[in-house]
């Protein structure tokens, strides 16, 4: 086991809290004071800025679904070919 983690706070973790509650391990009364103990962290967060490519401009979801029609165009265009030959 990690030396830097406390056990109790294994037991308590998020990801299994409920599973050790519903055990017997531990008490929900535990666990809210182990939530209460904890400090509020806000001053630590950092505001990140994410590029999705060359510019900044976000790119909008009717974009990205745009893509998933591609296919059917190329069908469209064979249409079109298909009408340009027969006249």
């Amino acid at each position: 086991m990690r030396k830097d983690v406390n056990p109790i706070h294994s037991l308590l973790d998020r990801r299994v809290v409920e599973r050790n509650i519903r055990k017997g391990i531990v008490t929900r009364e535990e666990y809210q004071k182990f939530l209460d103990s904890l400090g509020d962290a806000a001053a630590n967060a950092e505001t990140m800025r994410a590029r999705l490519g060359e510019d900044d401009e976000p790119v909008a979801a009717a974009a990205l679904d745009d893509d998933s029609d591609d296919e059917d165009d190329e069908d469209d265009d064979d249409a079109e070919d298909d009408d340009d030959d027969a006249g």
